[in-house]
């Protein structure tokens, strides 16, 4: 696997989910309540939810069936047509 590759996968998976944001305030549910649900703290989840890490896949799951979407749906097609 070529290094840009490589570089195109981890932005992918630790891009700004910007729209995640918008989805979470719209449904108002907060930073605190996200994290309980993922089992993480709610600096982790804000750092996630920013981009600065990635979730992982089981958090996606979780985070998914909150907002009744798929995974597919809510991470990888949805988040990038609004940013």
């Amino acid at each position: 696997m070529t290094e840009a590759i490589k570089n195109s996968i981890k932005h992918d998976f630790v891009k700004k989910r910007t729209n995640l944001r918008r989805l979470r305030l719209a449904n108002e549910i907060t930073v605190d309540q996200m994290a309980k649900a993922i089992n993480v703290s709610s600096r982790q989840y804000s750092l996630k939810e920013r981009g600065k890490y990635p979730f992982k896949d089981y958090e996606m799951l979780i985070i998914a069936e909150i907002f009744n979407m798929t995974v597919q749906k809510l991470f990888f097609e949805w988040l990038f047509i609004y940013d």
